[in-house]
């Protein structure tokens, strides 16, 4: 579920740990290490022996406070949990953290093995943003998008974890207190945003789809009795009322006339807060928003040139317009025309994908075994509402399963709008967007990150910058390497695409932090980054429901492309690309600094 177009969300109240059995813990971890041999390895050893432990029972004890998060990554102990949100539970969730953080520190960091070490430091970050989230940012007061079964309810009945009964009875259990869930839900919401609203809504209401048909005939088909299919959907009966009633208590607060709303913008101390736990870069948000703003002139240049040169193919002796921003949307507007027909969209993906996987092998760019399923699909109701298409991994813990390439389904929109984004995403645009979500771009970084990564800790707390950077960086790193032919039409639309990726940096800094206005947002979007009006729509309504996440593709782009370079000079004749893919992705989804550290160390 990390992608250009989508975001990762924690669960946000969770039931607490109990402190002896922490602390037990922790004694038994200290004395292993009190007893080690004063050998710097032995220290090494022993330290990165009671680490493994340690990390051990944090696992199962995060997933325990966080069941619902446990669901998408695979963790099958706590599915049947459903934790009632409320203040007790986000108060059960700070001390949770805190507890363990305090556990944290008895290990000594600096005897820790540089893998133990990263994920120690991941770990470290994960409790301190769990605690910023609940006790400064409050985003379950706010955020009405954040409540919704369907996601978890999916991932229940349809991931190959257990026999289908078996999923059935879990759903079940989970879903029990449904309607107790969205009550409380409702009570949180303490001053809910309007755009989260709406959000909640779209999302609740397609979501109920995963109660309806295909999980009524997985009942019918389940061996179990007539008495626990009762239950089952007299509880799915429970979940679907208390959907339908949450989303019209929703609508009337949209219709009351003085209800007061929170504004979706979070200011600058927030902003700059949040970008700090949830990037872990070494940039700092205002480094990342001059650069960007800086680098898109850059571009505007490159994209002139290319537009001068292609003018006379698509206009012939036609007079060009007078300035560059014109001459390069003018050609932009009849490659746009190129693009296919809403029905065909979805077949010409995936047929890309699977041309994809075949030139990644030619030109010998990965070590990658394309028998692995990546799965086109379109886009389940559920995440519908954000984005046209996104990738959702393999849940960590799982040892079979899809990595799926979800598209939306483009026969669905408004005649108008279907237009307007198959316009954005042309016959080279949708080229790249297969890249991004894709190969080698989301999917496959999913599929070695659960496959290669040395932790499960980096596959769980998956870094979003080395995430979305990396698909990023793969869009270039495939039109180098002859990913088509290297167009004059390619080249001119990949640099719209930094323009699209740096765009996403100011708009997010601009709307939150300068309170810049929608239609400066829409100029600088349509006019200097020569998006559709579909796609700046699309766009500025994502910035007003996330916040951060949009700086993260271009943050690790710079990161992931500076570290290449680098490391380049230290390979000297032995560098080959293969070999510094294979490397970097060796370490999963940490943080980027942690894996540059790693790979020019002098040892590696």
């Amino acid at each position: 579920m990390h992608s250009e177009n989508s975001t990762v969300r924690h669960p946000a109240l969770r039931r607490s740990h109990l402190r002896k059995n922490l602390y037990s813990l922790f004694a038994v971890s200290i004395i292993f290490i009190g007893g080690c041999n004063t050998r710097q390895t032995s220290n090494h050893d022993s330290s990165d022996n009671a680490f493994a432990a340690f990390q051990e029972k944090f696992l199962d004890a995060y997933w325990k406070q966080y069941p619902a998060a446990s669901i998408f990554i695979g963790y099958g102990k706590y599915y049947d949990t459903l934790v009632i949100p409320g203040d007790e539970a986000a108060a059960a969730t700070i001390r949770f953290s805190r507890q363990w953080l305090d556990s944290l520190k008895a290990f000594p960091y600096d005897q820790l093995h540089d893998n133990n070490k990263i994920s120690f430091n991941i770990i470290k970050n994960q409790l301190e943003t769990d605690i910023w989230y609940q006790e400064v940012f409050k985003k379950d007061e706010w955020d009405a998008s954040g409540y919704n079964l369907s996601g978890t309810s999916f991932y229940i009945i349809n991931q190959p974890y257990a026999p289908l009964n078996d999923r059935l009875r879990i759903l079940s259990k989970h879903l029990q207190q449904s309607d107790a869930y969205y009550d409380a839900a409702l009570k949180r919401l303490r001053q809910p945003t309007r755009e989260h609203i709406e959000l909640a809504i779209l999302q609740n209401e397609g979501g109920i789809s995963v109660f309806e048909e295909s999980l009524q005939d997985s009942i019918d088909a389940s061996h179990l009795t007539d008495s626990e299919k009762k239950v089952v959907r007299e509880n799915v009966e429970k979940t679907v009322r208390a959907i339908r009633q949450f989303i019209q208590a929703l609508r009337n607060m949209l219709s009351e006339k003085d209800y007061t709303f929170r504004s979706f913008r979070i200011g600058k101390k927030l902003f700059v807060e949040k970008f700090g736990y949830d990037l872990a870069t070494t940039f700092t948000p205002e480094e990342i928003y001059n650069r960007a703003v800086a680098d898109k002139k850059v571009y505007h240049r490159k994209m002139f040139g290319l537009a001068e040169r292609l003018w006379s193919k698509y206009y012939g002796n036609q007079k060009k317009p007078t300035d560059t921003l014109s001459i390069i949307r003018s050609v932009i507007d009849k490659i746009d025309l190129q693009h296919a027909a809403p029905e065909h969209f979805f077949d010409s993906l995936v047929n890309q994908v699977e041309r994809l996987k075949e030139f990644i092998l030619e030109k010998d760019l990965f070590d990658f075994d394309t028998a692995y399923p990546i799965k086109v699909r379109i886009m389940p109701e559920y995440l519908r509402g954000v984005s046209v298409a996104n990738a959702e991994f393999t849940p960590p813990y799982q040892t079979t399963g899809v990595t799926y390439y979800n598209i939306d389904d483009l026969t669905e929109y408004p005649k108008d709008k279907a237009e307007g984004t198959l316009r954005e995403y042309n016959t080279y645009s949708s080229q790249l967007l297969s890249i991004h979500e894709a190969v080698p771009g989301h999917c496959l970084q999913g599929i070695y990150n659960n496959k290669n990564s040395p932790d499960v800790v980096r596959s769980v707390f998956m870094n979003g910058t080395m995430i979305e950077g990396w698909a990023v960086y793969t869009e270039g790193m495939m039109l180098e390497n002859g990913w088509g032919n290297h167009s004059l039409e390619m080249d001119l639309i990949h640099g719209k695409w930094k323009l699209r990726e740096l765009s996403n940096v100011i708009v997010d800094y601009d709307l939150h932090v300068l309170n810049k206005s929608r239609e400066s947002i829409m100029n600088l979007l349509v006019k200097e980054c020569f998006q559709t009006q579909a796609q700046a729509e699309e766009k500025y309504h994502r910035a007003t429901v996330s916040q951060v996440q949009l700086c993260s593709y271009y943050s690790g782009y710079l990161a992931i492309e500076s570290l290449r370079e680098e490391y380049k000079r230290k390979m000297g004749d032995k560098y080959t690309i293969k070999d510094f893919h294979e490397k970097f992705l060796s370490f999963g989804s940490s943080p980027i600094k942690y894996i540059r550290e790693l790979m020019l160390a002098e040892n590696q």
